[in-house]
């Protein structure tokens, strides 16, 4: 493999990238080549590994860096995208087959997991407000029949939609800083996989 062969295949493992950060990728690694020479072209590409390694290398750096740009105001699709990003970029990565297997293992067990306790979250808060509701709705239709009970029953009806109201906003921010600390886990693990890759040879 020759110079214009290496920056041919990264560009095309790169394509799932905004075009201005491929070609900002491919100017850097251009200029690396320039500064090594062509005479040390063959130990430049063996330097750096092959094109899939050094493609799942920029997409989970950006894929980390565009996290930190946007962490004062994440928005879920920029998070999702940036979990994406990294995930395709360990899959994409030239492990070996029981290093692949253990990623995708970690990957699903990792995501079931936030993805529960998501759940789990988002249940607690609905059901907060429904009990809520259902306990304001009760107080109305007892009314007639014995109203001390009906406004105990609106009283508490009134205070859990309340709490339940006030929570979601404490929620979605809850939920959003979990999706951010797995995109930064899921970057810890891509380098810890790439680092025992690199340590293995």
């Amino acid at each position: 493999m020759n110079r214009a062969s290496f920056l041919k295949k990264l560009r095309g493992k790169l394509q799932r990238l905004p075009a201005h950060e491929i070609d900002a990728a491919l100017a850097y690694y251009e200029e690396y080549f320039d500064e090594a020479g062509e005479e040390n072209e063959q130990r430049v590409i063996q330097q750096l590994g092959s094109p899939s390694h050094v493609a799942s290398q920029i997409m989970a750096d950006y894929a980390l860096k565009d996290l930190e740009a946007t962490s004062t105001s994440p928005s879920t699709k920029k998070n999702m995208s940036a979990i994406w990003l990294i995930i395709l970029a360990i899959i994409s990565a030239p492990l070996s087959l029981p290093l692949l297997v253990v990623a995708i293992a970690l990957i699903f067990s990792f995501g079931a997991v936030i993805f529960s306790v998501i759940i789990a979250i988002i249940a607690t808060v609905l059901s907060i407000f429904f009990a809520g509701i259902v306990a304001l709705i009760s107080g109305f239709f007892i009314l007639t029949q014995h109203w001390p009970t009906a406004l105990l029953f609106m009283g508490v009806g009134f205070i859990v939609t309340g709490l339940g109201i006030l929570l979601f906003p404490i929620v979605a921010r809850l939920i959003k800083t979990i999706v951010v600390v797995c995109v930064e886990a899921l970057g810890k693990l891509f380098h810890k996989i790439t680092k025992k890759r690199k340590e293995g040879y």
